[in-house]
């Protein structure tokens, strides 16, 4: 046991453990061994006991290494005395609650070393589990919180869901201590393409090792900066240092090695746990990294003047979207998708519409999907939807009602499990409801996504793709995903009629899908023109404003099939017709 202690520290003599012990105050862990194997147990480097102030009164472990100071020397501190002055709220609101009864794991502090200096640590600790008033606590270098795994081997940093992780941690410790000193500054750096032509490989290599240095010096515990892909970077700091002044020396070290500034942008965010949960500030978290990082459009300074400045200002906005689906706040809207072969209405999307000015959720709808929202708004439309087609205006049997569903809920297994329950109880509604799948960004398990698309085909209700050609919908997701039709981008119909550039992208997608036994649905037909130059590339169905706006059926109609008939559709012979139900002359 007596190698042990020396391999860790090599500062302690093992006679000296029970010396000290016996003196008053000594440590409650026992015999010399029971503090050895404790030490062991902790996995850590430094293992202390202190009173609930912060008291030293034993120490074991590598204590020179960590805080500069021999183990034996410490009994004379408190844990905030070995702390800077910028970390010493949050050392102590971490014993606070190790003193009200709390574990502690993993806050990362810096140690003020006595020659100068500080050293990054993480602080774990609980109270003593056979003297009240004492607790155990373990300082820890902190680069052992995070897995080489998921750094970058050229650099050192994070990638985006290492840093995801660790910033999941800070929050969940931030959100205990009611500590607002953590900050995720955001750096964009749109000139780092184009410096290697400007400067050569050499001095473009030397900028970025100096750069992510000090990336990794300013980021709480040394290692909690991150490279997030492209030209964009971040990190997590305390407060001693502002999003401008890490701007300012960066273009400072692009003078300093290249000659010249280089442009930057960045926005900071504070990592505040004041009034909110942690999973929602977690989540709040994320939806900002995800406008940093997918929102290639927007300058960093467009990003910051748009970005809410604290994670708690996200979740306000997350709670409002939450009461909203909660209390059923929200409308649907009907608009048609026509057999452009017969000019039958072959069934109607349901697009939902918040408050009553019917304008687009898309920005809604978005924000819900990135803070994890939209599985309980999916659930609430299609709960919704089920309802309407059960009773009044939406009971008429012949007609069809097409709910969207994003992939993200499909990919959470809870989600779906919801979803699948809530289905499976509408099998009077077979042939009836129909899904598409709509996403802003890629599906990450098609495996798991086609296997509860496949239930619910199974169930009698027809499943299709939306917006493809366009964003995350791709090629790939019609060999990962076996569906009954695709519903072709709105962005190819329109140059189509227009430019025509886009029409060997529809012959190609047309031609794949009747390989493939898929019917196409082509969006954003305005005009009888487009509506038959579709029919001439053999598309089948159409939606459109030529074929009607989204609607609102009213109740007060008598009979069930009266408020679907318009200007511009009737019924006849039990079926809803656009026009005056005459099969178009350019058939497929």
């Amino acid at each position: 046991m007596t190698d042990m202690v020396d391999g860790v520290g090599g500062e302690e003599d093992a006679d000296d453990v029970p010396r000290r012990r016996k003196g008053k105050g000594g440590s409650g862990l026992g015999q010399p061994q029971e503090a050895y194997v404790a030490f062991a147990f902790a996995a850590a480097d430094l293992l202390m006991e202190a009173d609930h102030s912060g008291r030293i009164i034993f120490a074991i472990g590598a204590s020179m290494s960590l805080v500069g100071r021999p183990a034996r020397l410490l009994a004379s501190m408190t844990l905030p005395d070995l702390i800077r002055p910028e970390d010493q709220s949050r050392a102590k609101n971490a014993l606070k609650r190790m003193s009200k009864g709390d574990r502690v794991r993993h806050v990362l502090l810096h140690v003020h070393l006595p020659a100068g200096g500080s050293t990054p640590v993480a602080l774990s600790g609980y109270p003593h589990p056979d003297h009240q008033g004492r607790l155990l606590l373990v300082l820890t270098h902190s680069g052992t919180l995070m897995s080489p795994t998921v750094r970058h081997k050229e650099t050192g940093l994070l990638g985006r869901e290492g840093f995801e992780a660790l910033a999941g941690d800070l929050i969940k410790e931030s959100a205990k201590d009611g500590d607002e000193s953590y900050r995720m500054t955001l750096l964009d750096l749109p000139e780092l393409a184009e410096l290697r032509s400007k400067v050569g490989a050499e001095a473009t290599a030397d900028f970025i090792a100096r750069f992510t240095d000090y990336l990794k010096q300013c980021s709480v515990g040394g290692g909690a900066a991150a490279d997030l892909g492209g030209s964009k970077y971040g990190l997590i700091h305390g407060p001693e240092v502002s999003a401008s002044e890490i701007e300012g020396a960066i273009s400072g070290l692009a003078q300093q090695v290249m000659g010249s500034p280089l442009n930057s942008g960045s926005t900071s965010v504070a990592i505040d746990g004041g009034g909110i949960s942690a999973q929602e500030a977690t989540s709040a978290l994320i939806y900002t990294l995800n406008r940093f990082t997918t929102d290639s459009n927007a300058t960093i300074h467009e990003l910051s003047a748009m970005a809410r400045p604290t994670l708690s200002q996200t979740v306000s906005k997350m709670r409002e979207v939450k009461e909203t689906i909660g209390k059923g706040e929200f409308q649907l809207y009907f608009q048609p998708i026509v057999d452009l072969w017969s000019n039958a209405v072959h069934h109607f999307e349901c697009l939902v519409r918040f408050g009553d000015s019917g304008n687009s959720p898309y920005s809604t709808v978005v924000f819900a999907e990135d803070t994890g929202l939209v599985g309980e708004l999916d659930l609430a439309i299609c709960a919704r939807a089920i309802a309407f087609m059960r009773e009044g205006v939406g009971a008429e049997p012949s007609l069809r009602f097409a709910v969207n569903l994003s992939g993200r809920s499909l990919s959470s297994p809870s989600m779906a499990a919801r979803l699948l329950q809530l289905i499976h109880g509408a099998a009077d509604l077979r042939g009836r409801l129909l899904f598409e799948l709509t996403e802003s960004s890629a599906i990450s398990d098609l495996v798991a996504a086609n296997a509860v698309i496949q239930e619910i085909r199974g169930r009698g209700h027809p499943v299709g793709i939306d917006d493809f050609g366009a964003g995350a919908a791709a090629f790939h997701y019609l060999r990962g995903l076996k569906v009954d039709h695709v519903k072709i981008d709105g962005s190819y119909v329109r140059d189509a009629a227009g430019k025509g550039e886009s029409l060997p992208f529809l012959r190609a997608i047309t031609q794949l899908c009747r390989e493939l036994r898929v019917a196409t649905i082509a969006e954003h037909i305005e005009d009888e023109a487009t509506a038959n130059l579709l029919r001439v590339y053999n598309v089948r169905y159409g939606q459109g404003y030529y074929f009607g706006k989204p609607m609102r059926p009213s109740p007060r109609h008598q009979g069930a099939r009266a408020p679907w008939a318009t200007a511009v559709t009737q019924w006849r012979n039990g079926l809803l017709f656009f026009g005056n139900g005459t099969p178009p002359a350019a058939g497929g």
